[in-house]
């Protein structure tokens, strides 16, 4: 890779001066037409109730306020995707989460859409709430959809079970009957928010011909267009999703939360409707992390060996069941994927409970998945006089071994392992540890390893030379994380021009060619795949206008440095600017197209290594430094990728130490907004060190593998190993806070279960 030129280097992202600057246009800064509505929802205070009755009359008669939609003039059918068990504006007399839409309005002014959403009278019969998932999985509970024999439930899928699924690798019985020691150890994780700083926001214009157009916050266009298709019933072509910047997502922002309610109101009242979430209401409605129980029965050999692994996990997806069989399925492979376990037992499944609709958040189920695995991992090793980094290397991943994951042909498990443990110094001296012991603290370190499938999607673009010789992207995938300089530079390698000579635009779902959603750790690797495509059509189109001009065989001709050249006569050449001006006189202008399939998995590996102090009097945990090493593949861009995991890592911090939406006892979510809600600060903030490992994968641009969503997956799990290594005490469940550091030390049955 030496000699690239662009590719592979620290360069700027392309979208950083208007953000930088401020002109960036965010959704709330899409223009309104001549004549903009204002939309806003009046939502349900309970999380369970039946609606007695809806009286809108005074709403309907304040000034300026042109619809009110209620359940007597909404639609009537139902949506929800792949399980249809929602309904508009509660239709079938129940609301389900504190915060599901009752009623709609479009109003002349803001005030006057406040006031008629105020004047709107709701009377309910308040119900006994689900927030109990595992109670909700074992029938103790009431049925949050009374009417769910008349749902297509995933499979396994009855009362308020929403799917259930089972996999099986070699045989757990016989594994267990092996095994000199048990552990068996329960965990469970919160519902988060994502904590993005932009919350939801857009403008649905309907046209004269009924077509709706929106302009909206969203990672994926394409998602948008087909939810709104779901809840509108309204034909794909009729419907024009126009993406705008993004001021974060992290999985969030992929599904309808209030584009059909926009739009809905749009077609009602003939005029463009503008909607933005409030602080408040994004926090307590948008589809947050998913709250998981994680049991796990590991097997254990006196020599350090695992033999069996049995891992029982029950998902909290919330009121409604869209995606919900897909989110549970899909990640199960992540109770078997670091280390070489010859028999697995994976049961899962995914629950209602009267919540808000949980979603995909960065690497959906990984954190979850790891903290628990990876937490049993360092019980165990200790327990069994293992230290952790040796027992994950004696069990770690091997060519040729088996997991519940695609296999591997040659994992880079433990070479993440191995490097993190030398770039961390394990087995030394903590800096600045000698100091704080001397204050009190107590000083720990913890490991874990972390993995995530690198799945692919299906993608398309097209590559356009201006008349300048420069070239032009356009892909249906959102830049989301600075992908669009990754690909601008993947395309400037190709054509040996310069990056200010590429530039990449999304277009929207009318205009763009349909590509993958900016999620999944899968854009960059599955539009890329696609730009490679497209450069093959690309040349030959290019070599057949400069054929014609120079009298060449194009058999005979080269691409360097943005010039075509005549190989056998170096000093005849045509620059890509002569290209194009001659283009429409002899095959027409130069567009090339390329698609790709849908890829096989890219698997990608990371390690990474917490340094923590924790006051034993104020619970009180630092975290000093953290380490991630991770495997790559190849850094088209090693400062974005960098920064990617730094990113990453932080909202790893988050989630050990302080995130969390937990319920009140009467079912709604504490915390009103993100002021309540506790994230990582610049006061927070350890020594962060990302370590890129290359390790080329095969059939990718570059070599290249996705990035941000594996280093979230175990930094959770390695600080806690850090507080446990620090006090001696055993955590269970996150976030980890002081109250939860005093409690666990004054316990003295802090041992591991093990028989």
């Amino acid at each position: 890779m030496s000699d690239l030129k662009v590719a592979g280097k620290d360069l700027s992202r392309i979208d950083a001066p208007d953000k930088a600057a401020g002109t960036a246009q965010f959704a709330a800064d899409v223009p309104p037409p001549a004549r903009g509505l204002i939309g806003l929802v009046l939502r349900s205070p309970h999380p369970y109730a039946k609606v007695l009755s809806v009286d809108s009359r005074a709403a309907e008669k304040i000034p300026g306020v042109r619809v009110v939609l209620t359940r007597e003039n909404g639609p009537k059918h139902r949506f929800g995707g792949n399980i249809k068990d929602q309904t508009w504006f509660a239709a079938d007399g129940f609301v389900r989460f504190a915060g599901e839409p009752i009623a709609a309005v479009a109003a002349e002014t803001l005030d006057a859409a406040q006031a008629a959403v105020e004047a709107i009278r709701v009377k309910y019969e308040v119900l006994e709430p689900v927030v109990n998932a595992t109670d909700s999985r074992d029938g103790k509970t009431p049925l949050v959809h009374e009417d769910w024999r008349e749902l297509t439930l995933g499979p396994g899928g009855k009362k308020n079970v929403i799917a259930r699924f089972e996999t099986e690798m070699g045989n757990a019985e016989s594994g267990f009957a092996e095994a000199d020691r048990i552990f068996e150890h329960t965990f469970a994780t919160p519902r988060t928010h994502a904590a993005y700083i932009e919350p939801h926001a857009c403008i649905a214009e309907a046209g004269a011909d009924g077509k709706v157009t929106v302009w909206t916050s969203t990672q994926d266009a394409w998602s948008i267009r087909a939810g709104m298709v779901d809840a509108l019933a309204y034909p794909s072509n009729q419907i024009r999703v126009i993406p705008t910047e993004i001021g974060g997502g992290f999985g969030a922002k992929l599904q309808s939360t209030i584009e059909h309610i926009a739009a809905l109101l749009s077609l009602r009242c003939g005029e463009s409707v503008r909607m933005e979430m409030t602080r408040e209401e994004d926090h307590n409605v948008s589809s947050p992390r998913h709250p998981h129980f994680i049991t796990i029965r590991t097997g254990v050999k006196n020599g350090g060996d695992i033999v069996a692994r049995e891992v029982d996990v029950t998902m909290d997806h919330g009121a409604y069941g869209r995606s919900a069989p897909f989110q549970c399925q899909s990640k199960m492979i992540m109770a078997s994927c670091n280390y070489r376990i010859p028999n697995v037992k994976v049961r899962a499944c995914t629950v209602y409970t009267n919540a808000p609709i949980s979603g995909p958040v960065r690497a959906p189920s990984g954190p979850q998945y790891h903290f628990a695995t990876e937490v049993q991992m360092d019980i165990i090793a200790r327990e069994m006089g293992f230290d952790p980094l040796e027992f994950r290397r004696q069990n770690g991943l091997r060519p040729g071994d088996r997991t519940l994951a695609p296999p591997e042909e040659n994992p880079s498990m433990l070479a993440v392992l191995n490097l993190v443990a030398e770039e961390s110094g394990w087995g030394g001296d903590i800096p600045s540890g000698a100091a704080l012991e001397a204050e009190g603290w107590k000083i720990g370190r913890g490991i874990a390893c972390g993995y995530w499938a690198g799945p692919g999607e299906s993608a398309s673009c097209s590559l356009r030379l201006n008349d300048d010789g420069s070239i032009q992207i356009m892909a249906g995938t959102v830049n989301l994380t600075g992908m669009s300089t990754a690909l601008c530079q993947l395309t400037a390698e190709e054509f040996g021009i310069s990056l200010d000579e590429v530039r990449y635009s999304t277009g929207d779902t009318d205009s763009a060619p349909q590509s993958t959603a900016a999620s999944g750790s899968k854009a960059t690797r599955s539009v890329g795949q696609a730009i490679l495509s497209a450069s093959e059509d690309f040349r030959k189109k290019i070599f057949a206008v400069a054929s014609s001009r120079l009298e060449a065989d194009p058999a005979d001709l080269v691409l360097e440095e943005g010039k075509v050249r005549v190989a056998s006569a170096p000093d005849r050449f045509l620059t890509l600017a002569q290209v194009a001006a001659a283009a429409p006189g002899v095959k027409g202008f130069v567009i090339g197209t390329g698609q790709t399939a849908k890829p096989p998995p890219c698997p990608i590996h990371t390690a990474q290594v917490a340094e923590v102090a924790v006051h034993p009097e104020l619970g009180e945990v630092r975290v000093l430094r953290l380490f991630c090493v991770q495997d790559v593949g190849f850094a088209i861009n090693p400062i974005s990728v960098a920064g990617q995991i730094e990113g990453a890592m932080i909202q790893g911090l988050g989630l050990a130490l302080m995130e969390e939406l937990p319920n009140a006892t009467n079912g709604n979510l504490q915390g009103e907004s993100l002021h309540e809600y506790l994230v990582p600060t610049s006061l927070d903030m350890p020594e962060i060190k990302a370590i890129l490992m290359d390790n080329p994968a095969k059939g990718t641009p570059l070599g290249m593998r996705g990035v941000g969503e594996p280093p979230i997956v175990a930094t959770a799990a390695a600080v806690v190993n850090a507080i446990h290594d620090a006090v001696g005490a055993q955590f269970f469940s996150i976030p980890v806070g002081p109250h939860h550091v005093r409690a666990a030390m004054a316990k003295s049955d802090v041992a591991a279960v093990s028989v």
